[in-house]
């Protein structure tokens, strides 16, 4: 089953471009992982604090794997005393239904 992740994350103010700095080291080394299918870090365009994070795994094992590497440790530690907040939302991803055009809405 596929695992969807999405993380919403505070930075402390003034923080936004040290993390800009190293952040695409971690994303460019992550979508290199066996089962990583999707991962992107997004600043928000309405503050300069929030940050927000997709990712998509083809199963949990993966996800575990993934922050016990040395590249996401790394990221970790350097981002940790920055954050104000942190919350993560993991999701089954597996398709229920699939829709050929968008249901109506009235």
């Amino acid at each position: 089953m596929p695992i969807v992740i999405a993380v919403k994350y505070r930075l402390k103010p003034g923080t936004r471009e040290e993390l800009l700095s190293f952040v695409m080291d971690n994303v460019l080394n992550t979508r290199k992982e066996p089962g990583n299918l999707a991962y992107s870090h997004y600043p928000s365009l309405e503050n300069e604090q929030d940050m927000f994070v997709f990712e998509m795994w083809e199963k949990l094992e993966d996800v575990d794997r993934h922050i016990d590497t040395p590249h996401y440790i790394e990221f970790s530690k350097k981002r940790q005393p920055m954050l104000e907040s942190y919350e993560s939302r993991s999701y089954d991803g597996t398709l229920c239904r699939l829709r050929e055009k968008a249901p109506r809405w009235d």
